[in-house]
């Protein structure tokens, strides 16, 4: 990919999120997110994952800072999203895209 056309990819990248954040859509999303995954149980089962990893640590329980906790349970968080909660996210954030991809150039 030549110099230009990358810069151009980027900024079509950059014009699209601007636009998502600018037109709400992000918070939107974020929101539908959150129901969904709090719906499926998603939160609960991260939180129990969360006081597992503190209960685990033992004696070290005071050096565990949040960000430990958070390294350690955000791989398996991730991989806890319900597919079909993935899929609805992806298909909507694509949507948008494609409703405002032509505009991106003018």
């Amino acid at each position: 990919m030549s110099s230009s056309t990358a810069n151009e990819s980027t900024g079509v990248r950059e014009e699209v999120l601007r636009r998502f954040i600018e037109s709400g859509e992000r918070e939107r999303l974020q929101e539908i997110l959150r129901s969904k995954l709090n719906e499926s149980g998603w939160q609960d089962r991260v939180k129990d994952k969360c006081q597992k990893i503190i209960h685990e640590s033992g004696p070290d329980v005071d050096k565990l800072t949040v960000n430990d906790v958070v390294e350690q349970v955000t791989p398996l968080a991730r991989t806890m999203v319900p597919e079909d909660v993935k899929a609805e996210i992806l298909e909507d954030v694509r949507a948008f895209v494609y409703r405002v991809l032509p505009e991106a150039d003018s």
